[in-house]
């Protein structure tokens, strides 16, 4: 007679098997799935750190970059391989029409996607390598990634869409009937987004550069977006300019075509100073300071100069210095300032304070009276 604890066991191992047996599928899919994704991504590592190894000896950080470039895609490529084999190693009686469609869509998504990242960044990487070896002096901005970016997703979104039945072609066409409007209605930023494209391929402002706009806003250009370029004051503040603005400004740039810049250090002396000698001790003064002072060059050499000149009550000089930028100015006249102070004092050259002479003149008053 059978034990009444056998029913319940029976029981159980059979439900067991009709899971297993109708999951079975499904488990060998996610065994399949795991084990490619692990020995994928471990022949991902090595052959990438076989490419770095490879660039080194290269002598250029080209490599270096297009494998960084595609170190992300990569990881969906694992993944996609991975799917790959996995769906190959099913049989098609435990794979349901519903999941058979499901995973070629999630197949067709990954491919596209790590294709589109892989072409995007790839292509920023060699126009950025193109442009610095180039003499056009043209940068890579943000406003010329993200264009790049978007050359590239329209068509892989087309894609997706058409692998989910959705035609987006006709709905770009009835989009070009619209088209006017909301040209009118998206002007000024158009126009942003184009003036952006022209002051970058202009090649007449860089990033890094210091410039001033109609001698009001100043600072050190960041970076062009698609509708402003922010610039960065010298005291750390941003400023957003937008593009159609900046396009139509007059712009000083201080660090084309070289970086360095001559500063002028004003100063007044007596009227009765032997120039020859004030000549040679601020030379002298400017000369020992050279390499001591950061940022205050010695090519070009300083010179002195009687300018603006005769004043009511001292002779005016100034001082032209050379500077590596437009922000070691203040530091090296600062510096500078205090030097010739303590020097013209040690020489007795005299810096003579407002003076002004005034002559009275009396009326002839009447004759005194006769004693």
């Amino acid at each position: 007679m059978p034990s009444i604890l056998a029913i319940p066991a029976a029981d159980s191992v059979g439900k067991a098997l009709r899971f297993w047996t109708e999951w079975h599928g499904a488990w060998r899919f996610a065994l399949v799935f795991l084990l490619a994704l692990i020995v994928g991504w471990g022949l991902k590592n090595l052959l990438l750190r076989a490419l770095e190894h490879i660039a080194r000896h290269t002598g250029t950080n080209l490599e270096d970059t297009l494998i960084g470039a595609l170190r992300w895609p990569a990881r969906y490529w694992v993944v996609l391989l991975a799917l790959i084999v996995a769906v190959a190693d099913l049989d098609e009686r435990d794979v349901p029409v519903r999941v058979a469609h499901a995973l070629s869509l999630v197949t067709l998504i990954l491919l596209t996607v790590s294709i589109t990242v892989a072409v995007a960044r790839a292509s920023i990487v060699l126009l950025e390598h193109y442009m610095r070896r180039s003499t056009t002096g043209i940068q890579i901005t943000t406003l010329t990634k993200t264009m790049i970016w978007l050359l590239w997703a329209v068509p892989a979104v087309m894609i997706i869409l058409g692998a989910f039945g959705i035609q987006a072609w006709p709905a770009l066409a009835t989009l070009g009937v619209g088209g006017i409007a909301v040209t009118f209605a998206l002007k000024d930023t158009l126009a942003n987004v184009f003036s952006g494209f022209y002051v970058s391929l202009a090649g007449q402002l860089h990033k890094g550069d210091y410039i001033r706009l109609d001698k009001a806003t100043e600072g050190y250009v960041m970076d062009i977006h698609w509708r402003l370029t922010t610039l960065r004051t010298l005291d750390n503040n941003m400023v957003l300019i937008p593009n159609s603005k900046l396009a139509e400004a007059v712009v000083t740039n201080f660090s084309q075509p070289a970086t360095l810049l001559s500063v002028g250090i004003s100063y007044g002396v007596a009227y009765d100073t032997d120039l020859e000698l004030l000549d040679r001790v601020v030379l002298e003064e400017v000369n020992n300071a050279t390499g001591v002072i950061p940022g205050l060059l010695a090519v070009p050499a300083p010179v002195n100069r009687l300018n603006p000149g005769f004043g009511d009550f001292a002779l005016n000089f100034t001082l032209f210095v050379s500077v590596t930028d437009m922000a070691a100015q203040f530091a090296v006249t600062d510096l500078l300032r205090r030097r010739l102070l303590a020097r013209f004092l040690k020489e007795g050259i005299r810096m003579p304070f407002p003076t002004r002479t005034i002559e009275i003149q009396r009326e002839p008053g009447p004759p005194p009276p006769a004693q």
